[in-house]
């Protein structure tokens, strides 16, 4: 049995990197990518690409979302490629159904890299701005650089604001990337993702979308201090240990710092929302944990319910707490330990008193 099981496996691993040898041209390429996608290769689509800066990491998170969500209606088509030695230019046009039924539809200009005979596909074309100390790319559509430059001077007051809140440095090799809508950045991070408008994991850049007209400062800093808390905490919490964050306490701690730039719309009908969740139909945080498993239509939940925790805990044990919390969480691995570093006998405990803590604010 173990010497099939690695027969088995070596043979699938050749017969992925005869696949990635045998692209010799873009349409050949996009071939290769389209039946990896449809098939839920998550290995040989990975191959096909060639990894480099944050895409090295944004590509393999990408073909691993692939092995778990299979895409067997996508297609993929490179138009318009202009070679310039190793590395060319092109239109990506993407369409596949995320759910059935609801067809999507996006083009990226895309870098195609040729090392020999042999094409791989090296993700978004950018153009990158003067960002202080910052790496501010924008996706190369028309336009876009140009509305962009109004996005380089925030970088700084969002990440002077996350040290004032959290007193978290933001990395200073932080790299920002902004997309033209919603759907444009969610196709960049995985097809089976919902529409989103700011997005960041560990090792990826972050991620935001610069809508069409003149966007306000202040809606833009929510997105960047938001995505900047995720980065930052993740940095806190040390490569590796910030997988064992639950999802809620990162969107918690996110939103706790953005909802300086929240409208008082936004602020009270969040209030609102949670405190209901409090008094009935709170989902347990446990169920809140994993990103990969919550369902989209819990989503608001984890939200709402993350922040009102944070919240919580900066209301009755200090602003430093949710901090303390999640660094709690990043060496424990386990919820009743990270909790009882806060002085509770166990993570239910804390649930209960943040749940009533809520329902009578």
């Amino acid at each position: 049995m173990r010497l099939t099981g690695l027969l088995v496996v070596s043979l699938l691993t050749l017969a992925s990197i005869q696949t990635a040898a045998a692209q010799t041209t873009p349409e050949a390429l996009a071939g290769a990518l389209q039946t990896a996608a449809r098939a839920g290769d998550g290995a040989a689509y990975h191959m096909l690409l060639s990894l480099e800066g944050t895409f090295a990491v944004e590509g393999g998170n990408f073909a691993a979302d692939l092995g778990r969500t299979p895409q067997p209606t996508v297609t993929y088509q490179f138009s318009e490629v202009r070679a310039d030695g190793p590395q060319s230019r092109a239109s990506l046009a993407l369409s596949w159904e995320r759910q059935p039924g609801q067809l999507s539809r996006v083009s990226l200009p895309v870098v195609l890299n040729r090392q020999g005979d042999v094409w791989r596909y090296g993700g978004e074309a950018f153009v990158t701005l003067p960002a202080r100390g910052f790496t501010l790319d924008i996706l190369d559509v028309p336009g876009l650089p140009t509305r962009a430059t109004s996005v380089a001077p925030l970088l700084p007051q969002a990440a002077a604001h996350v040290a004032d809140v959290l007193g978290l440095q933001v990395p200073a090799a932080a790299t920002v990337k902004v997309y033209p809508d919603m759907p444009t950045l969610s196709a960049s991070v995985a097809l089976s993702l919902q529409p989103v408008g700011g997005w960041n994991e560990p090792g990826e850049a972050i991620k935001l979308v610069l809508p069409g007209g003149n966007s306000p400062a202040t809606e833009l800093l929510r997105v960047l201090s938001h995505e900047f808390t995720h980065l930052s905490v993740s940095a806190a919490a040390g490569q590796g240990r910030d997988k064992r964050l639950p999802w809620w306490l990162h969107e918690g701690l996110a939103d706790f710092v953005a909802r300086a730039y929240w409208t008082p719309g936004a602020t009270q009908s969040r209030r609102e929302r949670v405190a209901g969740y409090a008094r009935s139909g709170w989902v347990p945080l446990s169920e809140l944990a994993d990103f990969s498993t919550v369902p989209e239509n819990r989503w608001t939940y984890v939200y709402a319910q993350g922040l009102g925790l944070v919240e919580f805990l900066a209301a009755t044990k200090g602003q430093e707490a949710p901090m303390q919390l999640a660094l709690a969480f990043a060496d424990t691995g386990d919820a009743d330990g990270a909790a009882r570093a806060l002085g509770f006998s166990s993570f239910a405990d804390l649930e209960t008193k943040t749940r009533a803590w809520l329902a009578m604010r």
